[in-house]
């Protein structure tokens, strides 16, 4: 093919961007990996590299236009594994690629706007408020009762989210909220309490499909508290086939309000008395192995294939995003004691064990595992496959116990 291969340009070079790089080179594609980091592990499976921040969209755009003159055309851009969805879309549109507007992108990033968003459009979400002082949390606690989630209005991850109701400091929980927000603006949502699953889907020409549909695992929820520490998932989901449905009926509303039309979107979803309501609604792809390895491995769906062909502008049929099947995947986080690591064994033997289908250890010697607050303290992750959950929760457990991290 030469210089007829279409060029995409993945911006993230993180550990789990690297498996997309991979996968857009076995489909034929030359692949430009964009990170500042010059050791980033995406960058072993790049034709080219980009240094460049994947948080500083005009930085990024930047770099990728001088590329796209002096090197060789950029056909695509995707965004995988990193809260980044406005450096994509400011990609897109300085470079006239397929992809999100700008303004939907920056919609996706302000949990506060995206809540108001909903609303409007009738999509169910919690009761929800924004907070400008101590004074209107203490307020709003009182009058909304102290069940609330408090936190940062446009932060990554779960970077100062907390349960108001196990906060000891009201001006605690504001603060720490408050200092994770680039804007410094804070909100509140009632907690509602019911099992919680992630979603991934692809929105093609205004459809929604959701081929990834995970139970959120908190079984370290109190031990935790007031932050709230998700240790992996189960697929398929538990949930009653017809309470799936509404879930999926609920994101495909939800990603409608937003303007997405193409491109991938990551939900957050709680159940609560039979009913979901959108938590949150991400304009990427979601991290954690979710969309490279363990949809494929439950449903024999290649959704980080289809993404690409998204980003690129290709058609991709309704075949290609339907289950094949629904094979029992669990995964699981290691938390290590606190402390700097001295020492890690066992990945080996953990990888050996029947259905085990990945072992990821993260952490190195000389790093520092922080107590557990607003950030998950892992260390490695697990993926087992069995002919039952109950058979590849405990290949996943056996490889979790495998693993001896030690911190001194």
């Amino acid at each position: 093919m030469g210089d007829e291969k279409k060029n995409l340009l993945i911006i993230s070079g993180g550990i789990e961007a690297a498996d997309a790089a991979k996968r857009a080179r076995e489909m034929g594609y030359n692949v430009v990996v964009s990170d500042r980091d010059p050791e980033a592990p995406g960058f072993a499976f790049a034709d080219s590299c980009l240094i460049a921040d994947v948080y500083g969209p005009s930085e990024t755009a930047a770099a990728a236009e001088r590329y796209h003159r002096k090197i060789r055309r950029i056909d695509g851009v995707i965004c995988v594994a990193a809260d980044a969805p406005v450096t994509a879309a400011t990609v897109a549109q300085r470079l006239r690629l397929p992809g999100l507007p700008v303004h939907v992108a920056e919609l996706a990033c302000d949990k506060l706007a995206m809540k108001n968003c909903f609303f409007k459009a009738g999509v169910n979400v919690p009761w929800f408020a924004e907070v400008r002082t101590v004074q209107d949390l203490q307020r709003i606690a009182v009058e909304q009762g102290r069940d609330l989630v408090i936190k940062p209005v446009d932060s990554r991850g779960s970077r100062g989210v907390q349960r108001v109701a196990q906060v000891a400091d009201l001006n605690k929980a504001f603060l720490l909220a408050r200092s994770h927000s680039p804007t410094e603006r804070v909100m509140v949502e009632k907690y509602l309490s019911g099992p919680q699953v992630s979603t991934e889907s692809i929105m093609v020409g205004g459809r929604c499909f959701t081929p990834g549909f995970s139970d959120r695992n908190y079984e370290y929820l109190e031990r935790y508290a007031p932050f709230f520490i998700e240790n992996g998932g189960d697929l398929p989901s538990h949930l009653p086939e017809e309470t799936q449905a509404k879930v999926r009926d609920l994101v495909a509303r939800a990603a409608s309000a937003m303007g997405v039309t193409d491109g991938t979107v990551k939900g957050d979803i709680v159940v609560h008395n039979g009913e979901p309501y959108v938590i949150e609604l991400a304009a990427r792809l979601s991290g954690g192995f979710f969309c490279t390895r363990e949809i494929p491995l439950n449903t024999g769906v290649d959704f980080i294939g289809a993404a690409i062909k998204v980003a690129l502008g290709e058609p991709v049929s309704e075949d290609e995003l339907t289950p094949k099947h629904f094979t029992p995947v669990i995964q699981r986080y290691a938390f290590p004691q606190p402390g700097k690591v001295v020492d890690i064994s066992g990945a080996d033997k953990a990888r050996a064990i029947p259905g085990i289908a990945e072992v990821v250890v993260t952490a190195k010697p000389g790093d520092v595992i922080p107590p557990a607050g607003d950030k998950r303290p892992s260390a490695a992750m697990v993926l087992a496959t069995g002919a039952s959950r109950e058979a590849a929760l405990a290949a996943a457990n056996d490889a979790l116990a495998a693993i001896r991290i030690r911190t001194a």
